[in-house]
């Protein structure tokens, strides 16, 4: 079965190669330097892994800084909105995935294409980020879950069909597949997920950095 280590919308084949991808991340900053919006997407998305991720997020996060510490190793400061500050440990994040979100990560995968021709059809209505106003294009682009959260759109179907996430069937990608998330092993449980989906789902097309200041909140 595989077992990627996943978090938001990235995903890894083994623990050492979202080390190493951290790690080419984290070293092209020097201590004092913010973190560049990819970036710290990147590492947002990975402190939700964190055992204490509620009290390192405390009232939110302003934005993630590079420092050295004892050591002279690089480390990342989350800059919280209500002016304080703490270290986060992105090493301690990095850990195999739970058997759930193996599961959800399959889920996210069987509605890829729904969420790919979201992002496409939008884009030749809507140019402009409503938030923030900028200039939108398929790469700068995300596909955003309104109420409810794709967490929640879920939990609620897995609830409806009385199912248990931890017991849905998993079989695994081709080797060369790019994307190593697991597949959903039913075929009708497939189908009906996609129904579910695209008649609940509620979608809207941010900019990366909107889309950032949401997750952050």
């Amino acid at each position: 079965m595989a077992k990627p280590i996943a978090f938001g919308a990235y995903q890894f084949k083994t623990k050492k190669s979202a080390t190493e991808e951290a790690r080419r991340r984290i070293n092209k900053y020097e201590a004092g330097e913010r973190l560049q919006l990819e970036d710290e997407l990147f590492f947002t998305s990975l402190f939700t892994l964190h055992s204490e991720y509620a009290e390192k997020k405390g009232s939110g996060i302003d934005y993630i800084q590079v420092e050295r510490d004892f050591h002279q190793n690089r480390c990342l400061h989350i800059h919280r909105v209500d002016g304080t500050s703490t270290d986060c440990s992105w090493v301690q994040c990095i850990q195999p995935a739970s058997q759930k979100t193996i599961v959800s990560m399959a889920f996210r995968r069987a509605v890829k294409d729904i969420i790919t021709r979201y992002k496409s059809a939008k884009l030749a209505d809507v140019d402009i980020c409503p938030i923030l106003g900028m200039k939108l294009t398929y790469d700068n682009s995300h596909a955003s879950y309104l109420t409810p959260s794709f967490d929640e759109l879920l939990s609620e179907f897995l609830n409806q069909s009385q199912i248990d996430i931890e017991s849905v069937r998993l079989t695994n990608p081709a080797p060369n597949d790019v994307d190593q998330r697991g597949i959903l092993a039913d075929p009708e449980l497939l189908d009906r997920w996609v129904a579910y989906h695209r008649n609940h789902a509620h979608l809207q097309l941010l900019s990366a950095e909107a889309n950032l200041h949401r997750l952050k909140s």
